[in-house]
């Protein structure tokens, strides 16, 4: 099966991407007279009036430009070098267990969050005028976000998939005792930061993305927990193992 072997995982989340791509490429070219249609524009409108008493980007041009370059930093380039950071690391732990809840919380982020996609489209913040928010990466390159349009298209918004994947990746840190799980933990929020700073992402999207990463883990969890008890508990007693090791041997080492 797929999900018994750590090649089938990792062939797991190639597969997914290249649905992603496809997706993507089909609702763009869906798209010909405009980029944002009607239906993305009832959508926009929708979550506009919800925040609009809340959230103000009347000034978002002022934003200094310290915050624009690190924010555009985190958000185009942290989540991609975190998220092939861990899949390597995991794929070289004896254990199984964690890559297996990495791919599959990866795989359910994307068909939880599909539907949403092609029935209730949003475009990002920045390309609906009312709301007032600019690209903020444009100051820099425009190239940064057409880089990601072969995966991210404009009428994605709702939920973020920034958000939900990067969810995923510092909880299966924690839950996996990672060593690098408190770093892992403060380049996330960043990413997370960066969605609304740079006039991507409205919070509707940040907070259904929460909810879709934090649900897509814990069916991960659920299926590796039914089919796998004893890799987990091995995961877990792995990294208490040294230290009850070394306990042991400063007892026998201290005199009687």
């Amino acid at each position: 099966m797929l999900i018994n072997s750590k090649s089938g995982l990792l062939a797991l989340v190639a597969l997914v991407f290249l649905v992603n791509l496809a997706e993507t490429s089909w609702e763009t070219k869906a798209h010909t007279g405009s980029p944002v249609s009607t239906a993305d524009h009832r959508g926009a409108f929708v979550i506009h009036k919800l925040e609009n008493n809340v959230v103000n980007f009347e000034f978002h041009d002022r934003t200094p430009l310290w915050a624009m370059y690190a924010y555009s930093v985190s958000y185009f380039a942290f989540l991609p070098i975190l998220g092939v950071s861990l899949l390597v690391a995991f794929a070289r732990r004896r254990e199984i267990a964690p890559l297996r809840v990495l791919c599959l919380a990866v795989a359910f982020d994307y068909f939880i969050s599909l539907p949403w996609f092609l029935l209730f489209p949003v475009p990002e913040r920045w390309a609906y005028p009312e709301s007032n928010a600019m690209l903020l990466s444009d100051l820099w390159s425009s190239n940064l976000i057409a880089l990601i349009r072969p995966i991210s298209a404009l009428n994605n918004s709702f939920p973020s998939t920034h958000v939900s994947l990067t969810v995923v990746l510092i909880a299966v840190c924690w839950w996996f005792n990672a060593r690098l799980r408190h770093t892992v933990t403060a380049l996330g929020l960043t990413v997370i930061l960066s969605t609304f700073v740079l006039g991507i992402h409205w919070l509707a999207d940040i907070v259904a993305g929460v909810g879709v990463g934090i649900l897509s883990l814990a069916i991960a969890l659920r299926m590796t927990d039914t089919s796998e008890r004893e890799a987990l508990a091995l995961e877990l007693g792995y990294h208490a193992a040294p230290r009850k090791a070394r306990q042991v041997g400063r007892l026998a080492k201290s005199p009687a």
